[in-house]
């Protein structure tokens, strides 16, 4: 019985399908790696990071004069903090970087950081009033606009070092308000054994003025870098 062989040299011949589903699984596993792992858990921690502050702004628990409820917070927003050190350093150590982490996980850093600032006005409004969350968001997505627009033709438009400062002070404000809302709120000032009250009062103010310094300055510094750059790309499609 004759065969049907392909000819030789065509390329047009389907691959086995043995060697798609590998190729497949091979995609898979490179999406769903450890870095990747960890920026999902961070956008899971921030979930129950939104609901304990929930809880504690529509219920209160309170043995005494401390809210078990934040202090727990506290805890998972410090672990949502250091999954996202882990995962751009073992992304870049282990040569892991992917479109998936590039996108997801500054996209789970502002859901943390916005969403917890917004949730504080609630928790903490002696502290963190709602035009203070505004500015923050606004500012991400002024910056995440640019860095659209600008990727979008091709231009790099990386992370600066105002912006990793400003991420810093950002990730300390947040718990060092709900630390003390949780054990130091309810001693007035003046009254015995209310210096470290107050001295973490005013520290908290002062990471939180930091927090909006840094939070406008670097806009600033994006706003300019973008427009140099747009300039630069107009000139250069010109030519």
């Amino acid at each position: 019985m004759q065969r049907n062989e392909p000819a030789p040299g065509n390329l047009a011949e389907p691959l086995p399908s043995t060697f798609k589903d590998r190729k497949e699984d091979g995609d898979h596993l490179k999406i769903w790696n450890l870095p990747n792992q960890l920026t999902v858990a961070r956008l899971a921690l921030s979930v129950i990071f939104f609901v304990l502050l929930g809880i504690e702004t529509h219920v209160s628990f309170y043995p005494g004069k401390i809210s078990v409820v934040l202090n727990v917070s506290i805890l998972v927003f410090l672990l949502a903090v250091v999954t996202d050190i882990l995962d751009g350093y073992l992304a870049r150590k282990w040569g892991l970087v992917s479109t998936f982490g590039r996108i997801a996980d500054p996209f789970a850093d502002k859901i943390v950081v916005c969403g917890g600032f917004v949730m504080l006005i609630g928790v903490c409004p002696r502290l963190v009033e709602p035009w203070f969350a505004v500015v923050i968001i606004i500012r991400e997505f002024l910056v995440s606009g640019l860095r659209s627009f600008l990727e979008s033709r091709g231009v790099a438009f990386g992370a600066a070092l105002s912006g990793k400062v400003k991420m810093i002070v950002q990730s300390i404000s947040i718990p060092m308000v709900l630390l003390y809302q949780a054990n130091f709120s309810a001693i007035p000032f003046g009254a015995r054994g209310s210096r470290v009250a107050e001295v973490l009062y005013w520290l908290t103010v002062s990471f939180l003025s930091l927090t909006l310094l840094t939070t406008i300055t670097s806009s600033i510094e994006y706003v300019q870098r973008a427009i140099k750059l747009i300039r630069e790309d107009i000139a250069k499609r010109s030519s």
